[in-house]
């Protein structure tokens, strides 16, 4: 019996001993392989993550920079279109700051003055910061190149609608009421289609203006409007600043009132 033990203890032992010796050549054969995956796989995932924080970094950064860029009215077009480009990739920052670049052009053709005039201490601006005709030319051609250039893009729709609405408004701004109107159908169809609506109805009521921008607005000076005619058809009159409505104030200063005669005082004659 205890032979019997013993021959089974044997065994065991060397059973331990062959598995001992396949997981050392194991590791001999698949060890620094199998280390190597692992240390990838930790570094892949450490890699992919510092590419999302860094990333996150950026879209931050970019949206930043956008509020600051668009928090003042002096900003320069030029400045948002560099930073349009420089986070083209992120989100929407180009497209806002693209048409935020556009509105600038175009409200300085609405007052009439340069971008970045500054008015004087009276509110009004000297004659070297108003527009000429050419600037203005200038400013429309900008503003429609960057309106274009977002209304074509894979922007979301709401600043496509908005690029539209501004192409209507240059085209308007240039007297070209067929391509107004061409770009508020547009604008007005992209809405109905994203089921918002309300910019369309916006759309559709600047349609119906349209045809009273064909008739242009004749501005008269004072002196060539007609007089009303007068009560009865009686002439002009003119008018006492001092009578106050016919009822008859004198102005003149009062004067001491004459002393009565005395019968009894003789009365000289003048002519002695």
């Amino acid at each position: 019996m205890d032979e019997r033990q013993g021959q089974i203890k044997d065994r065991a032992g060397l059973e331990d001993s062959r598995i001992n010796e396949e997981f050392r050549d194991f590791l001999l054969k698949w060890g620094p392989r199998v280390l190597i995956v692992v240390a990838l796989v930790a570094l892949a995932f450490s890699g992919r993550r510092f590419i999302n924080q860094k990333a996150t970094e950026r879209k931050d950064e970019a949206f930043v920079q956008l509020a600051l860029a668009t928090s003042t009215p002096t900003t320069s077009p030029d400045t948002l279109l560099s930073l349009a480009d420089r986070y083209g990739d992120v989100a929407a920052v180009a497209h806002v700051a693209r048409l935020a670049a556009a509105e600038a052009y175009l409200e300085a053709v609405r007052t009439g003055v340069v971008i970045g005039a500054q008015p004087g201490p009276m509110g009004d601006y000297p004659a070297e910061e108003l527009i000429s005709e050419d600037l203005r030319d200038s400013y429309l051609a900008q503003a429609h190149r960057i309106y274009t250039q977002v209304s074509t893009s894979n922007a979301a729709p709401i600043h496509r609608i908005q690029a539209l609405l501004g192409l209507a408004a240059v085209a308007e701004s240039k007297g070209d009421l067929a391509s107004a109107r061409d770009a508020y159908t547009r604008a007005a169809e992209l809405d109905r289609t994203r089921g918002f609506g309300l910019l369309a109805r916006v759309a559709q009521e600047r349609i119906d203006t349209l045809d009273m921008l064909a008739e242009p607005v004749v501005l008269h000076l004072a002196q060539d409007l007609p007089r009303p005619p007068q009560p009865g058809g009686q002439p002009e009159v003119e008018v006492d600043p001092f009578d106050f409505g016919g009822f008859g104030f004198d102005f003149t200063m009062p004067t001491e009132p004459e002393a009565p005669l005395d019968p009894d005082t003789p009365v000289q004659d003048p002519g002695r």
